[in-house]
């Protein structure tokens, strides 16, 4: 019989997860979508990113091996999910040699609160676009051997009310990176730290950095070439089947 390779786009409330990655005794992402899709006869799911506890996502990717087509059980795929926070938002049949963790660019978005000075925010963003060591801005434990440079293409900080938008863009990002960098910049706005702050850590040198809160961060974008994903609209399900709070309508937004 045949095999399939089936790519499905996914979003999730991070709230309702202690992360994305597969752990013993805790409910997560992982754990959820592998126990359904070796039901429905697929195997081997493999995720393009990995988000924290509390992390949100409009848009992560995961993989597997089935003897279907994507058509064939993506609706039963998503009925399977009912009972969880975890939204089937597109699909895709691929090369059974396709790695979804090869992707051409991530694209993360924060929300920032109570910040007054934008104009620092900003400059203190821009210091980390381009290729850096993000070993300060980043939690690394001394068994990995990861490589700790890494590219930011681009960062936009957009007011929207009361809210900054930040959005930065990047083909890859190390564990905490992102929320290390805004922790960074609003220790400056807050004169915890200086902009020469930043430069040094980014040189290398030891500054401690405050790190922000999980739940205001969201995975937007993985982006790859020559894939073309079939959209699944289900949002009105999707608002239907989860009791929102006033702190989770920016979630909310970004799939209107």
């Amino acid at each position: 019989m045949s095999k399939f390779a089936n790519l499905f786009r996914i979003a999730y409330h991070g709230s309702e997860f202690h992360g994305s990655q597969i752990q013993p005794d805790v409910v997560t992402v992982e754990g959820i979508i592998k126990e359904i899709i070796n039901k429905l006869g697929a195997t081997n799911p493999i995720f393009a990113s990995r988000t924290d506890k509390g992390v949100n996502a409009l848009c992560n990717v995961i993989t597997t091996t089935s003897d279907l087509k994507c058509k064939e059980f993506v609706g039963d795929f998503i009925e399977k999910l009912e009972s969880y926070p975890i939204w089937i938002t597109g699909f895709s049949d691929i090369d059974l040699t396709f790695n979804p963790r090869i992707a051409k660019q991530r694209q993360y978005r924060y929300h920032v609160f109570n910040e007054e000075n934008i104009t620092l925010f900003n400059e203190a963003m821009q210091m980390f676009v381009g290729k850096h060591d993000f070993k300060n801005f980043a939690r690394i434990l001394d068994t990995d051997t990861v490589d700790t440079r890494r590219t930011i293409r681009e960062i936009k900080v957009i007011p929207s009310d009361d809210v900054l938008i930040c959005e930065i863009k990047g083909l890859s990002f190390l564990w905490h990176q992102v929320r290390k960098m805004i922790g960074a910049a609003t220790d400056v706005t807050n004169g915890r730290k200086k902009l020469m702050d930043i430069e040094r850590g980014l040189n290398g040198e030891k500054v401690d950095f405050t790190m922000a809160k999980p739940e205001f961060l969201t995975l937007t974008n993985i982006q790859y070439d020559n894939i073309t994903i079939e959209k699944v609209r289900n949002e009105r399900i999707m608002r239907s089947k989860y009791e929102l709070s006033r702190n989770d309508n920016f979630f909310w937004k970004e799939f209107l």
